[in-house]
Formats: structure tokens, C-alpha cells, sequence
């Protein structure tokens, strides 16, 4: 359970709070991006996200943690990014939240060893 508390956790944290505000953006005409494919795909990139994250933060260690990790890097690089063509910017906050939880995740990674 110690790994839900760490960078990982963060992760979990901010890429459900990113499939939120995906949902929000979706549903809301207000703001602009509303059915639109972007978000749909930041809808599925996000849940992806949610998922790989959970894993990791319950696995801890070893290949198939970091296999997950880079997917997650690569999530966080390719939704942020989506997020800047939508303008969507609490959805690229969230992205940020992300990449800094995986950077602490691997900050603690490196200290333990």
C-alpha cells in the first residue's frame, strides 16, 4: 500500500483528475472542444493512463513496472499535447501533475537504492 502514497500515487491522482476534466470537456457546449475526437481520445488516453499508473504504483518494481513507466511518459507527452491543441488547460495542469509525480517516483527510486 506504500506505493499509493508515493509519485506513483500522484500519477493515479492526477490522470483520474485529467479523465475528469476530459468528461467535463466533452459534455460542456461552453467549452468549445465539446464530442469533439480530441477529447475522445484524451477520454481513452487518460483511462489508459489511470490504469498503467495503478499497476505500477501495486507492482513497485522490475520490468514490467518500467515498461508501464515509459508507456506512462509516453501518455503524459502525447495527452499534454492534445491538451495544448484544444486548449484545454486545466487538462495540461493535469498532465503536469502527472510528469511531476513520475519524476518523484523516481527520485524515491533512486534514493532507496
Amino acid at each position: 500500500m506504500r506505493g499509493l502514497i508515493s509519485g506513483a500515487g500522484l500519477v493515479v491522482a492526477a490522470s483520474l483528475l485529467g479523465l475528469v476534466i476530459a468528461c467535463y470537456d466533452f459534455v460542456t457546449p461552453g467549452t468549445g472542444i465539446d464530442h469533439s475526437g480530441g477529447v475522445e481520445l484524451i477520454i481513452i488516453s487518460t483511462t489508459l493512463m489511470l490504469g498503467a499508473a495503478a499497476a505500477v504504483a501495486l507492482m513497485g518494481s522490475g520490468l514490467q513496472a518500467g515498461i508501464l513507466i515509459f508507456l506512462i511518459v509516453l501518455d503524459i507527452a502525447g495527452t499534454g499535447t492534445a491538451a495544448w491543441f484544444l486548449e484545454s488547460w486545466l487538462m495540461m495542469a493535469a498532465m503536469a501533475l502527472a510528469a511531476l509525480g513520475l519524476i518523484l517516483r523516481t527520485g524515491a527510486r533512486r534514493a532507496a537504492s
